[in-house]
């Protein structure tokens, strides 16, 4: 066997471990944007903020007097809402999983 045959079969042997690693970066990246906790809290707060608001909604002269005339479950409930969606925002527009692909190339720059 001629030089160039090894060198084009250990350049495809890379090429190919390469390629299950960007594989294995992708899942992990993926795996890590499902369970990301902004995201959880973002849809707790919303979910929370939404039935909060609703049974503000409802109240009743009753309710409103031990506040003073203000309804306390609906600004609560909207404010809850509105954090929840900044979570879940924040949460998709800056995903954990790029940062986490990005620093994994940081690390095998450095290692270089």
């Amino acid at each position: 066997m001629s030089a160039r045959t090894e060198t084009r079969r250990g350049s495809t042997a890379e090429a190919r471990q390469e390629i299950e690693q960007t594989e294995h970066a992708q899942v992990d990246a993926q795996t890590a944007n499902r369970f990301d906790i902004r995201r959880v809290i973002g849809g707790l707060f919303l979910l929370y903020g939404a039935i909060l608001f609703v049974v503000g909604l409802g109240a009743s002269d009753k309710d409103l007097g031990k506040a003073d005339g203000i309804n306390i479950n609906a600004w609560t409930g909207g404010c809850m809402f509105v954090f929840g969606a900044l979570m879940l925002g924040w949460a998709l527009l800056h995903p954990i999983g790029e940062e986490l692909t990005q620093g994994d190339g940081d690390d095998a720059a450095k290692e270089a």
